[in-house]
This record gives structure tokens, C-alpha cells and sequence, in this order.
């Protein structure tokens, strides 16, 4: 029996391992929800969300071709096991990408059975013989979609197709109401958006909080959980940059599509975990109420609480508030930062381990320079006038420009309802500077920067 695993693949467009399958005969499209991965990694209730949303549009594109979608609760080992029990001998199809992709290599070895994986093969490559590789899977024309898909009339009992079943299903956290929703559709029209005209002031926008809410990509979430791939976003991006007559607009694709390939590139790295010893050192006592105080967006530092109460309402943010809100607890108020990183990849709607991984290690040190921003003035730059502060603070959505940035020197501050601050912002910010200026002036020579590395790179496609 030919078996499709759907993990972060959520789409029938350029689906090699379905057009594969269907090409072969008979096919059981089937998706596991594994307790361990929900369970044991940061995904949250609104990712399983976001998930389910997905799995209902696939469910009707597959069955738009005839088939169905099947769904299965359990870990990904037991599941195989029973349908092997189910039809004697099965080929799996499924993308190398998969998150799931180790334990089902490790089963399908174990219990020879045929593992047929698809995508391209960028692990371990570097340099130019990563470039051409990638550039050459990027050019490949796109999988077609199966004309019919064709199901086996014998299923196992413990397979079922109602959705309803997932709606008991108990994932850590809470759902959000004003995010993007999951699907192939709502993933190819943001693309079409993007392309028909959001793209003009892409790289103009893209550091302003609520101006790049529209004009960069919001492709990150349809992207990791594979509702498009990132051949089509390729594809139709470079196709409407051959076609653009303005010299701008074909700055501003190129700058887009020169992100996603890097997306693609710290995406096939393997991430080291380790913590340098001159950092470790520097880093103060866990203090569990400013941590709460800050997840919560109630620091007393309005940039930092709006942008913490936008991800936690929205589920996204731009790069420049991501790398600041890391920055604030990491850098300035020196706290260990991968207890944040949990928290944080929880409220991104669009998680990728491995691009979650690598940015939170560059802005907090462990990965290259060790960057301090200053929430007030990169506050300033970034929301002059207050708006994004006043969409997401509404205790200060009257107060004066003069004071939106640093509403503590307004003088009926303790009228405003609004939480004073967690620190004395400009002593924090100077004594973090020192501190990280000490460990600069231990004499030890520049480190070699390792492959894709940048002094501060940006992943806000």
C-alpha cells in the first residue's frame, strides 16, 4: 500500500511524494498527530489550530480527486506498526522535511519497509555546491497535482476522517482569534497580494511596525507549515520580477527572494546548542515576575508591551520587534534566554525550529556579537508617533506624543492605569553594555565567522 505522511506539507500543489504516490497506484493519504510533537517541543494551541485549518482545506482538495483524507492520534511508531498489521507491506511517501521525518527513517529501516523521501537533499552542503543545489531545486518545474487519487477500500478501524475528533484534542496554550488562518487557498492568495502590489514598499516598510503588517510577505506561517511551497513562492516571485518595468520594484523581489533562499539556508543547518562560557557568566538570577510581566506585555515599556500584545493577540511580529523583545530580557535585563525561546516559539504562529533556533541565538549572544537595543530610542524610530502603541496599549491611547515612549515622566502618570517600569530602563541599558564591554576586553582574538552567518540577519519574509 502506497502511504502519503502529511506533516508540515500541508497542500496538494507541488506535492511530489502525493504526485508520486498516485502515479504508483492506490494511495492512503494519512496525517498523524503525534502526541510527542505537540506535547514535548513549544507548538501551542494555536499552532494545532492553525494545523486543523489546514487539514480541513486538504481534506477537500483530496477529495475534489476523489480520495480522502485519513487522520490518526498517536505516536508515529505504533501507527505504522498497525498498518503494516493492515495491508502486509506499505511504501511511505513523505518530504525530507518532515518533523517527523527521523522516527519514521528509523521505522521504516527497522521494518524494511521502503521509504520514499522528496525535496532537496542540503544537509552537510556547503558553498557553492549549496548554491547550485538549491538554485537548481528552486528551477525544477513543480510536481503536478494527481489527476485522480484513488483510495483503498480497505481501511483500518483506528483511521477516521471526522474532524470533529480533533476538537478534543488538548494542546498547551491558547487559541487566537485575529491571526492568519491555515490553508492552501489563504496561502496562495497572501502570495498573489503580495505579488499584485504589497511587494512596492517591502524593504521601505519592513523595520515599521504596523506599515509591515501589509507590505512584507506574511508568507512565514503558509511557509512552515507547507500550505505553499517554497518552489511555487519562488517561481511566481522571479516570474513577476522578469516581468516588472520599474527598476524599484525589482530591488524590492530581489531583496525578498534573497531572504527566503536564506530562510531555506539556516533551514538545512544543523544547530549547535551551546552557550558561551563568557556569556553564561554574565547572566543574573531567574526572575520568574519579570518574565511574566514581560510575556504578558505589562514591563511599563510601551514599545516592549505593545509588540508582546500584538504577538500574543496576532501571532506575528515584525524582525526589528522580535530582535528587540529578545534583546530587552536577554541582553538588557541579562536573563537566560532559552526559557524565553520556549515561550516565545509558542506565540509565533509561524515556528520553524531551525530559523527560531539560529535568531534567537544571534540576538542573544551565543552566536556572534551580543546586541543591547535600547527600547526607548529604537522605540522612537520605529513608532515616531505612538500608533502602533496606541493600538495595543489602550491605557496610554490619549496621552502626547511627548511622552508615549517614556510615559513614567508624564506628570499624571499614575492616572493612566498603565504598569510602571520593571527597571530603570537607562540604567539597565548602560549597566548591560558595561557588562558585555568586560567580556570584549578579555583579550581574546575575533571569532571566525561561520558560514551563513551576518552580523544580524532577517528572516521577515
Amino acid at each position: 500500500m502506497n502511504i502519503v505522511l502529511f506533516n508540515n506539507d500541508l497542500r496538494i500543489s507541488d506535492h511530489q511524494p502525493l504526485s508520486e504516490a498516485a502515479r504508483a497506484g492506490e494511495v492512503l493519504p494519512v496525517y498523524v498527530v503525534d502526541p510527542s510533537q505537540w506535547k514535548d517541543t513549544p507548538l501551542s494551541a494555536r499552532h494545532f489550530q492553525f494545523v486543523v485549518e489546514s487539514l480541513n482545506e486538504l481534506s477537500k482538495g483530496i477529495e475534489g480527486k476523489g480520495g480522502k483524507l485519513f487522520l490518526a492520534i498517536g505516536e508515529i511508531e505504533p501507527v505504522l506498526a498497525k498498518l503494516l498489521d493492515t495491508y502486509d507491506s506499505i511504501n511511505l511517501f513523505t518530504h525530507n522535511d518532515s518533523r517527523l521525518m527521523d522516527k519514521v527513517k528509523k521505522w521504516a529501516k527497522q521494518n524494511q519497509q521502503l521509504l520514499f523521501s522528496y525535496g532537496p537533499e542540503l544537509e552537510n552542503v556547503h558553498g557553492k555546491h549549496f548554491n547550485n543545489r538549491l538554485n537548481s531545486y528552486l528551477k525544477e518545474p513543480m510536481a503536478e497535482v494527481p489527476n485522480r487519487i484513488d483510495v483503498p477500500s480497505k481501511t483500518p478501524d483506528f483511521l477516521f476522517t471526522d474532524f470533529k475528533k480533533l476538537q478534543n484534542y488538548r494542546v498547551k496554550g491558547t487559541k487566537i482569534r485575529f491571526g492568519q488562518q491555515g490553508g492552501e487557498m489563504k496561502a496562495i492568495e497572501t502570495l498573489d497580494s503580495f505579488l499584485e502590489g504589497r511587494f512596492a514598499n517591502y524593504i521601505e516598510n519592513q523595520q515599521k511596525p504596523l506599515p509591515s503588517s501589509l507590505s512584507s510577505s506574511r508568507l512565514s506561517a503558509y511557509i512552515t507549515w507547507g500550505n505553499i511551497a517554497v518552489r511555487t513562492v519562488y517561481q511566481k516571485t522571479d516570474e513577476k520580477l522578469q516581468a516588472c518595468e520599474l527598476e524599484e520594484d525589482k530591488i524590492q523581489l530581489a531583496e525578498f527572494l534573497s531572504k527566503l533562499t536564506a530562510r531555506v539556508k539556516i533551514c538545512s543547518m544543523k544547530i549547535q546548542h551551546q552557550q558561551l562560557e563568557e556569556v553564561r557568566e554574565i547572566k543574573r538570577e531567574w526572575n520568574e515576575d519579570w518574565f511574566q510581566r514581560w510575556l504578558q506585555g505589562r514591563t511599563g515599556i510601551p514599545i516592549i508591551d505593545a509588540a508582546m500584545r500584538s504577538l500574543d493577540k496576532t501571532g506575528w511580529m515584525n524582525f526589528s520587534l522580535r530582535a528587540m523583545v529578545t534583546s530587552f530580557i536577554a541582553n538588557t535585563l541579562l536573563m537566560d534566554e532559552q526559557k524565553l525561546s520556549a515561550a516565545m516559539a509558542g506565540l509565533y504562529l509561524d515556528y520553524e525550529p531551525a530559523v527560531h533556533d539560529f535568531y534567537i541565538r544571534q540576538q542573544a549572544g551565543m552566536k556572534g556579537k551580543m546586541k543591547i537595543i535600547d527600547p526607548v530610542k529604537v522605540g522612537r524610530q520605529l513608532d515616531p508617533d505612538g500608533t502602533f502603541i496606541r493600538r495595543y496599549i489602550p491605557e496610554l491611547s490619549k496621552l502626547p506624543d511627548e511622552y508615549i515612549h517614556e510615559p513614567w515622566l508624564y506628570p499624571a502618570f499614575y492616572q493612566l492605569g498603565y504598569e510602571a517600569p520593571i527597571v530603570d530602563v537607562k540604567k539597565a541599558y548602560k549597566n548591560a553594555r558595561l557588562q558585555i564591554q568586560a567580556i570584549g576586553n578579555k583579550g581574546k582574538p575575533a571569532r571566525k565567522k561561520e558560514e551563513g552567518e551576518t552580523e544580524q540577519l532577517s528572516f521577515d519574509i
